[in-house]
């Protein structure tokens, strides 16, 4: 049965073998010869993608009919918006508002364990698009000049769509960048679980971590990877790399904890002056980060540990405390009455003083020798709990007192503080020439207070407190079951007067607040005693 191949419509393709009598290839309407049709190979026209493949006598002749190709393949996309028929003019245009569009989404930046997570555009971390190289690609993809391969490739567009590769870079500067402020925004301590004294709960515990930003780089930079290979954002959530830090305390700790009796408390007051509201701050945010702090039995408490660093990222101010004997403005002053009325409490609690610092001169709102200093990261409060119940710490700060119980269950003994003066020594005096004063003015710019060599006792009894008649009477505790004491130094405060040798014409400058120390009344000297 003769074979026969119809022709292609003239708009899809013209003929490029015109009817001659000369030898080669030509039109055969008719039936082939049998020689012929054993020695010509099969014909293949394809009609509607301008593609004709003729086999010939000899060889192979391809054709593409399509000419200059003058837009993108119909069907094709790129990061899932349509690229199809765009025109090789409007092609970089076209190309440069989707990638626009594409670095404007955002990835959830997955910070810990909890699930805490910050949103940024794949611009902020740094991320870019190769424009040049999709374009070229666009351009490519179905022109490649092989017919039957741009044949397929057209069909496949056509009938399903198509994807653009979206080679995306990441900068590592930039990202780096980002990630190291970020770092300063999300790194946190961990956060114990705690009492709510206020509305008798329990808060919860909470891990700290520390941001890797190296290591989250990477991540990164996978993402951008798998960004690259999908062409789209499958997944919106790349997980950072962080150090976490696990809570000591947690809410399961908590479910013995009896705060029903008051161990023991101590009151310290405070300014409540306006020129004084930065120092007040300081007290609220310090007795804040240990209100309701759990002392398990046996536990050695260190103050700088649960406080932390006094910064201004944890909301500090700058306010007066004392440095080598002299009051300075200082970050966190005021920290150290936080510590004073703690060691106090302890002290009477029963509690264990593992390490106290006096000042380096005595305190106008606490006792001589029950004051405690506290220097981040040097100078530190540790305390001990010898009891077998938890012991709790309740904190307020309001209307000019600082107020600390210590709660748990009630203790088999009372405790009593003894102050026995050992020496005492006179204060100097330093006459310092200041050119801001006017001449002959004079202010006191720092109160001189007298040294003390003391010695600080403690006891625990069982019975009666009762002075010793026969003795001076010094106190006597019956039946005392334990006693310690310690030796304490306070130098002497040197009083400092500012001598004005300025023009006589500067105007008087008004003094400086005063932060006066009562002396120690003669009934206190040499012996000093409270009992709880």
């Amino acid at each position: 049965m003769g074979q026969r191949f119809e022709e292609a419509s003239a708009s899809e393709m013209t003929d490029p073998m015109p009817h001659t009598d000369e030898p080669g290839p030509h039109r055969w309407d008719g039936p082939l010869p049998p020689r012929e049709r054993s020695r010509r190979p099969t014909l293949a026209l394809a009609v509607g993608a301008g593609v004709l493949v003729v086999g010939a006598s000899g060889g192979a002749a391809a054709l593409y009919q399509n000419g200059q190709a003058t837009t993108t393949v119909h069907g094709l996309r790129l990061s899932g918006e349509e690229l199809s028929a765009v025109s090789q003019q409007d092609l970089p245009a076209r190309v440069h508002a989707i990638t626009e569009r594409f670095l404007d989404r955002k990835l959830r930046l997955l910070i810990g364990t909890a699930g805490d997570g910050v949103h940024a555009s794949l611009r902020e971390l740094g991320m870019g698009v190769d424009e040049a190289k999709i374009i070229t690609e666009a351009r490519r993809i179905g022109h490649s000049g092989s017919p039957m391969a741009d044949l397929a490739v057209r069909w496949r567009a056509h009938r399903g769509g198509m994807a653009v590769p979206l080679p995306v870079t990441l900068g590592r500067g930039k990202a780096l960048e980002y990630l190291t402020e970020l770092k300063d925004q999300v790194d946190r301590s961990p956060s114990d679980a705690h009492l709510d004294l206020e509305h008798h709960t329990i808060a919860l515990e909470r891990s700290g971590y520390l941001l890797r930003a190296y290591d989250s780089l990477v991540a990164l930079e996978y993402a951008a990877r798998r960004l690259s290979s999908s062409g789209s954002l499958t997944s919106s959530d790349v997980e950072l790399s962080v150090a976490e830090a696990q809570p000591r305390v947690r809410a399961a700790d908590l479910r013995d904890v009896d705060v029903s009796t008051v161990l023991a408390t101590w009151e310290t007051r405070y300014s409540s002056a306006a020129i004084d509201n930065d120092r007040t701050y300081n007290l609220k945010v310090g007795a804040d980060k240990l209100n309701g702090h759990i002392l398990k039995p046996r536990e050695v408490f260190s103050f700088n540990e649960t406080v932390g660093d006094r910064t201004e990222k944890q909301g500090y101010r700058v306010a007066p405390v004392i440095q080598g004997g002299e009051l300075i403005d200082g970050l966190a002053g005021g920290m150290c009455q936080i510590a004073s009325t703690l060691h106090a409490a302890a002290f009477f609690a029963g509690l264990d003083i593992v390490r106290s610092t006096p000042h380096s001169r005595p305190s106008a709102y606490i006792p001589m020798g029950l004051d405690s200093t506290v220097v981040w990261p040097s100078v530190d409060l540790k305390l001990k709990n010898p009891y077998d119940f938890p012991v709790v710490l309740h904190y307020a700060v309001n209307q000019g007192s600082v107020k600390v119980e210590l709660l748990g269950k009630a203790r088999p003994y009372r405790a009593a503080y003894e102050r026995e003066i050992l020496s005492e020594t006179a204060f100097g005096v330093e006459v310092r020439h200041d050119p801001t004063l006017a001449a002959g003015q004079k202010v006191i710019a720092q109160e001189g207070y007298p040294g003390y060599r003391i010695k600080r006792r403690r006891y625990l009894f069982t019975g009666k407190w009762q002075l010793d008649a026969k003795h001076d009477n010094q106190p006597k505790p019956e039946v005392p079951i334990a006693k310690k004491e310690w030796d304490i130094g306070y130098p002497a405060t040197t009083q400092i007067i500012r001598v004005g040798t300025g023009s006589p014409k500067l105007p008087k400058k008004d003094p400086p607040p005063s932060h006066h120390i009562p002396a120690i009344p003669p009934s206190d000297k040499p012996f000093f005693y409270l009992v709880k």
